[in-house]
């Protein structure tokens, strides 16, 4: 059977995924930018970090944004390390650090509404309720993503959840989900991924299963 690749601007009701996919019997979502609309929180934490430090940017928080959609955070500081401004000694575990310092300082002042969708939220209680298998599967940092889950009172949700810790390979290659597809017990045709960034998407093709591109965050 042809898996498929569906783009969506809206989140869907079960109901209606099911109609183009009967035979699912498992989720798995990508975090930032597919579960939360948190990516520009990635960078408003980054650039906190460079005030901090006096670190210049050679291009804005704007600019800087679709360089880091869907990327680990240790891709994004290859990108950043030659920044003028950044100290010498720092290594990835260093930027990581601080950064997700950062995103935990701005997390509280940020309300629920404004990076989480009250119709992904319906759509996790209905997928709940059918006792569909749901898993997160994030190139975020396990401190990251539990501090998410627990503010959305989400965790409970999730079958299975799989951070950038747990991962021997990171997005764009597939191992995060093939490792999730394996533990879910599910067959490749059973399974739908929701992705939203190039790389991450790139992964969920290449697992083998369909695949949902998220655009309902999109500007």
């Amino acid at each position: 059977m042809q898996n498929k690749f569906i783009p969506l601007a809206k989140v869907p009701t079960l109901f209606d995924l099911r109609k183009d996919l009967p035979e699912v019997k498992a989720f798995l979502f990508d975090m930032d930018g597919t579960l939360f609309n948190t990516e520009s929180l990635h960078a408003e934490a980054l650039f906190m970090m460079a005030k901090k430090y006096q670190i210049i940017p050679p291009l804005s928080q704007k600019d800087l944004y679709p360089l880091m959609v869907g990327k680990a955070d240790h891709f994004l500081f290859d990108i950043i390390k030659d920044w003028e401004g950044i100290p010498k000694h720092w290594d990835s575990t260093h930027f990581i650090q601080e950064k997700n310092n950062n995103f935990m300082q701005l997390l509280p002042s940020k309300s629920l509404e404004s990076f989480f969708s009250s119709h992904v939220h319906e759509f996790l209680k209905e997928a709940l309720k059918e006792n569909i298998f749901m898993g997160l599967v994030t190139s975020s940092e396990k401190l990251v993503t539990e501090e998410l889950l627990k503010v959305t009172n989400l965790k409970h949700y999730f079958d299975l959840i799989l951070t950038r810790d747990d991962c021997l390979k990171h997005k764009p290659d597939p191992w995060p989900y093939v490792k999730a597809l394996e533990l879910s017990g599910h067959e490749k045709n059973e399974v739908v991924i929701f992705e939203d960034s190039a790389v991450g998407l790139e992964a969920a093709v290449k697992s083998g299963t369909h695949v949902i591109k998220v655009e309902w965050y999109e500007a």
